[in-house]
């Protein structure tokens, strides 16, 4: 009988160490996946003063988007729609700093800017793309990292 819990054990063992195995691979897919700038819907606005500018805010996997109109006298998020992404590098101190920016527009002044820094620079995914700018509809600008 000793001999038969032994196996029984090692046997739920190696489900157990299967199981782990392919969480991490779960996990790691998962971090290639596709990135996109915010859905409208999920951009919040908060005014800056009574009487005028916003701050905008969404959240993501890698963090957060923030933004800032301080001459908008109203949200606009209900005026706008997505228009661009652009992947960007600039420097600070000397160092890199890699963002993506992303822009919804409307008509007049209506218009939110996004943006979100990141430890690497993000890789364009698919043909909407050019030269590290898409001006596609939101679900082709799409992006990743390595």
């Amino acid at each position: 009988m000793k001999h038969s819990h032994g196996i029984k054990q090692s046997y739920v063992s190696g489900k157990m160490f299967v199981a782990g195995l392919l969480s991490i691979f779960a996990f790691s897919a998962n971090s290639y996946a596709a990135e996109t700038c915010p859905a409208i819907s999920g951009i919040t606005a908060t005014p800056i003063s009574q009487e005028r500018g916003f701050t905008y805010a969404a959240n993501s996997i890698r963090g957060g988007w923030k933004g800032e109109n301080p001459r908008a006298t109203e949200s606009y998020l209900d005026k706008v729609k997505f228009t661009s992404a652009a992947i960007r590098q600039t420097t600070e101190n000397g160092n890199p700093v890699y963002f993506v920016a992303c822009d919804y527009e409307g008509d007049g002044p209506a218009g939110v800017r996004m943006s979100q820094r990141f430890p690497v620079a993000a890789k364009p995914v698919g043909p909407a793309w050019k030269d590290e700018y898409c001006s596609a509809e939101l679900s082709e600008c799409t992006f990743k990292f390595d």
